[in-house]
């Protein structure tokens, strides 16, 4: 079924100003009103919208060594009210979660301004935010004030040496009391983000898991992906889903023990997450402990792929595996309705993939980094 054979009415044509490398101008039939679905009919319930393309960070896996690259320029970063107005008609399409990423999107002034105007849109359910974590000190507060009651947190190492060689130039002690300073004000969720990669931190998941646990956090574990041509990645760092399985079963479980997927006898797909996460736990641990893998190369989620992205500059991306998109901002900005934007963004719907094209090998990565639309 693709998205225009779910149309009650006569289709509606809109168009919208396509960038260089879009695969054709956008003219094509509305989906059906109030459900954004694309043409192999996945519906996309979940928006990742990053604030800034700036970070105060240089990881290695995210940003060229130098720390160069392609910034936007300030003038051409959707305002809080013009994001504002992009989510709200992706929440008339029926997405009800929002992700606020980065780049690092505490660097964004605004920021509690932006959470509490999306807390307040009718109809999304669910606002997180992913952080580094270095300017949580500062931040929790107001964010937690702002309605915020979720958080990503990337810690890849507990070793202050390590945590200084992978950011660049992170302090490892600010983000682990800014970490703990969220647990104390009642963050519903927080999650501990770390890139697994070979001979750097492979040896530290298991400890990394259990400091999460002890905090009440859940630890998920990122393969590392071929953004930015292929250029920082290592193909011989990759760590692949199923290594860092037995890596956690060996040095958590009992002997002989593997995980196993979470999954609730009345709930087939419980073991996801509302994001690509799939989630495990260890048979033998009797508390509530779980542990969340995401395989955007070995295990793909490609097929029920339920999420879009906005970059810093208000443009949709359908897939972060790819360099097209389109520009909602500029829609925006001249006065166009949110019925009317709600029926572009289902036309920009139409060009995303059925998959990506990663490999191990570093092959099939977009041109833009990481850092340009978040993770």
């Amino acid at each position: 079924m693709t998205a225009a054979a779910t149309a009650p009415a006569p289709a509606a044509r809109v168009r919208l100003p396509v960038l260089p490398g879009d695969a054709a101008v956008i003219d094509r039939a509305e989906p059906a009103p109030h459900q954004l679905i694309d043409g192999f009919a996945r519906r996309v319930t979940y928006l990742r919208v990053s604030l800034t393309d700036r970070c105060n960070y240089r990881c290695t896996y995210c940003m060229p060594d130098d720390g160069s690259h392609e910034v936007t320029p300030h003038e051409d970063v959707a305002s809080a009210s013009e994001l504002g107005a992009i989510i709200a008609a992706f929440a008339a399409t029926g997405v009800t979660r929002v992700r606020l990423t980065g780049g690092e999107p505490t660097l964004r002034r605004d920021l509690p301004d932006i959470v509490a105007r999306v807390v307040a849109i009718p109809g999304i359910t669910d606002v997180a935010l992913s952080t580094n974590g270095e300017r949580l000190l500062e931040l929790a507060g107001p964010l937690r004030r702002a309605g915020l009651h979720r958080l990503n947190i990337s810690i890849d190492t507990l070793d202050p040496v390590r945590f200084r060689a992978i950011t660049r130039r992170g302090n490892l002690a600010r983000v682990l009391a800014g970490t703990e300073l969220c647990s104390s004000l009642g963050f519903r969720a927080i999650k501990l983000n770390a890139v697994a990669l070979r001979g750097f931190n492979h040896d530290e998941l298991p400890a990394l898991t259990s400091w999460a646990w002890e905090r009440g956090i859940t630890p998920r574990f990122i393969e590392q992906m071929p953004m930015a041509g292929g250029r920082l990645f290592v193909p011989g760092e990759f760590l692949p889903a199923a290594e860092v399985r037995a890596i956690l079963a060996a040095g958590l479980g009992a002997p002989g023990e593997q995980l196993q997927i979470l999954r609730a006898d009345d709930d087939p797909g419980s073991h996801r997450g509302g994001g690509p996460a799939r989630y495990y736990l260890l048979p033998s641990r009797n508390d509530d402990t779980r542990v969340g893998i995401i395989s955007p190369v070995t295990e793909s989620f490609c097929d029920d792929c339920n999420r879009v992205r906005i970059d810093s500059a208000g443009r949709m991306h359908a897939c972060l595996a790819f360099d097209d998109a389109v520009d909602l901002r500029s829609a925006v900005q001249a006065g166009t309705n949110a019925e009317d934007l709600g029926r572009a963004i289902a036309h920009a719907l139409g060009d995303k993939r059925r998959g990506h094209e990663f490999t191990t090998l570093g092959c099939g990565a977009p041109k833009k980094a990481m850092i340009a639309t978040g993770g």
